[in-house]
């Protein structure tokens, strides 16, 4: 499959389950990935599997300093000109309302919102340089229902629901398309860590399960297709939509 021949693709969180999963499927159908995350070894095993289509960035994304640099090498990278924008990188921590203190709140919203806007803004020149051009932006089934423990990581989720449409309406006029992604719950290594923090971690996974009306968690790969689909042409009427990819779980 070549959908994404020839395209340029900037991905953040590029080294996570949902991250990796995201590089392998744009890879797959053709397209050069940028990606960057903070994990230089994930970053490291991608590059050597993709040798020159892979094209690694160490950075933490809530260090503006250094993301400035980063995005300073990045835009000498694209020589003007990116495709595929996703935008994954997150960070989540289970910490009830009134226990949760500013240092928390300032990085959730540094890592799942600021960044999210500093990245995209640094790029549009080069989005614009497209022609074809798809923002994809990873939010959370939390973005659309609420769950004790999460107040902060769901506030930062819903405001890039509100910043993906937001967004969308301004940039239509360019031929820039952005959307937002919803995953519900996926088994990744971070799901399972919320697990094991329960008093009976098999049977904190199993209540999950029961709320999925599809009967299993998400795969990493469910969720990468859905954003090859959104960042290719057979999208290419679908702009400031919210796709949850949940097995159900936000319809009930």
């Amino acid at each position: 499959m070549t959908a994404l021949l020839e395209r340029q693709a900037v991905l953040t969180g590029a080294a996570g389950g949902i991250g990796g999963a995201i590089a392998r499927e744009l890879l797959a159908q053709g397209a050069t990935v940028h990606g960057i995350d903070r994990d230089p070894d994930g970053l490291r095993s991608l590059g050597q599997a993709y040798p020159g289509r892979f094209i690694p960035y160490v950075v933490d994304l809530a260090d503006r300093n250094a993301t400035d640099r980063m995005l300073g090498l990045l835009g000498t990278a694209l020589a003007g000109h990116c495709d595929i924008l996703v935008n994954n990188a997150g960070i989540g921590r289970v910490q009830s309302f009134v226990t949760t203190e500013d240092t928390l709140l300032d990085r959730l919203l540094a890592v799942n919102f600021t960044a999210v806007f500093r990245v995209t803004r640094a790029l549009i020149p080069a989005l614009r340089a497209s022609g074809r051009a798809s923002v994809v932006n990873i939010a959370s089934e939390l973005a659309l229902i609420g769950q004790p423990g999460y107040t902060a990581y769901s506030a930062t989720k819903g405001a890039i629901l509100a910043f993906s449409r937001a967004l969308a309406a301004e940039l239509a006029v360019e031929g820039i398309r952005v959307n937002a992604v919803c995953p519900g719950p996926i088994d990744t290594p971070l799901l399972a860590a919320e697990f094991e923090l329960a008093d009976d971690p098999l049977a904190a996974r199993a209540g999950e399960i029961a709320t999925v009306p599809l009967g299993r968690l998400g795969v990493p790969r469910d969720i990468a297709g859905v954003v090859a689909f959104l960042a290719g042409d057979a999208a290419g009427f679908v702009t400031g939509a919210v796709w949850p990819v949940d097995g159900g779980k936000t319809a009930r």
